[in-house]
């Protein structure tokens, strides 16, 4: 029955992208309306601006010293360490570990053990976590799911079997993206039935993902969006 449920939003909200302008205008029209945000790369229209606006407000999001965002650009892991470090306060559950390319001078490095300690992130064979690396989009979801602790209902192919490019998920990553949709932590825009799993996740997608983890702790309202699977 739940994972019933889960289908039968899912395909309420795929109808809902074939409804006239007038009435998918009107659906827009509950989100509250924004102001122009903080960035100036950002604008008020830009499809992920509702989120990157309330993580400013809570002090997750900063941008970068010219007053941008790059919402665009891919994310690093040492961006994705700081961001959920700024977003969640979660327990420790394993112990710090010294990674051979994160030396304690990096601008990183604090956020890269919390995350790496909480559960978020891992390190790759030999020591090393690549915190330049650009974090493929399910491996954000991965992330997200692990460090929040959450786990797939049902079977994996029930929650994410729909996503047209369901063949293309790592066999690592089946669990976690499972999870992360189950959750309603995946933004799949614009095509909300593809997943674009191995392409590198931009900092608007893990923006946005990030708030609907809030979302799902209990931390923050919901902000209507039609491209949540």
């Amino acid at each position: 029955m739940f994972i019933q449920a889960k289908f039968s939003s899912r395909f309420i909200r795929f109808l809902s992208l074939s409804l006239t302008v007038a009435m998918l205008s009107s659906l827009m029209g509950q989100i509250p309306a924004q102001a122009q945000t903080t960035f100036s790369d950002v604008a008020s229209d830009y499809w992920a601006a509702q989120f990157i606006q309330a993580l400013v407000d809570r002090d997750v999001i900063r941008g970068f010293a010219d007053g941008s965002f790059r919402p665009d650009e891919p994310i690093t892991r040492a961006q994705f360490a700081v961001l959920v470090g700024q977003a969640f306060d979660r327990p420790t559950v394993r112990s710090a570990v010294r990674f051979r390319d994160v030396p304690s001078s990096y601008w990183a490095a604090s956020a890269i053990q919390a995350a790496y300690t909480e559960g978020f992130l891992s390190g790759y064979p030999g020591n090393v976590f690549n915190p330049d690396q650009p974090m493929p989009r399910a491996q954000v979801l991965v992330a997200l799911a692990s460090g929040l602790q959450f786990q797939p209902s049902g079977t994996n192919a029930s929650v994410t079997g729909g996503f047209l490019d369901y063949d293309s998920i790592p066999s690592y990553a089946h669990d976690g993206v499972a999870a992360a949709t189950f959750r309603d932590l995946t933004v799949n825009y614009p095509n909300i039935d593809v997943l674009n799993p191995n392409r590198a996740a931009t900092r608007a997608e893990v923006a946005a993902s990030i708030y609907q983890g809030l979302v799902a702790t209990g931390s923050a309202p919901a902000i209507e969006f039609p491209y949540i699977p």
